[in-house]
């Protein structure tokens, strides 16, 4: 009778191991990766912000049209200048599980026409250096930690 009580014992000690909580925040979280390239021709080439992505509870994407935003970014050399939201692309649904949550990688296109230098300095005459501010929102409306970029240099 003895013998049987560890045994027991560890049965349930290894079951309940095995049980897996989703340790994860339901608050987003973001952190920058990389630009892809770090120096641009200005108004030629695009660029590749990387960042990535952790939600516990995964309940990325907003619903199109409802005047909400997925991503939102804010170029830091203009103070005046507010954050502009972009739209995830559509996420599949089947790899939301608000029990698993969500890890990936996000990557946004910087087009030409969104990365110019500016003209209010003799200074930048030859090359601008930008950093951007990024957070994130889900459907619940939880804004993520928020990021700074590293350094993106565009020659004219």
């Amino acid at each position: 009778m003895n013998c049987r009580n560890p045994i027991i014992l560890l049965f349930a000690a290894l079951f309940l191991s095995s049980c897996e909580k989703n340790e994860v925040s339901k608050i987003p979280q973001i952190g920058f990766l990389q630009f892809s390239p770090s120096i641009i021709q200005a108004g030629r080439d695009t660029a590749f912000m990387q960042f990535s992505i952790r939600d516990g509870d995964a309940d990325l994407g907003v619903t199109p049209g409802t005047n909400k935003y997925d991503i939102y970014i804010k170029d830091l050399r203009f103070d005046s200048a507010g954050f502009v939201g972009y739209l995830f692309p559509g996420i599949d649904p089947g790899i939301l599980d608000p029990e698993k949550g969500i890890t990936g990688t996000c990557t946004f296109l910087f087009i030409p026409q969104l990365l110019y230098p500016r003209t209010d300095s003799p200074v930048h005459y030859r090359f601008d250096t930008a950093r951007f501010e990024v957070y994130i929102t889900d459907r619940a409306g939880n804004n993520s930690n928020r990021i700074i970029t590293d350094p993106l240099v565009m020659k004219r």
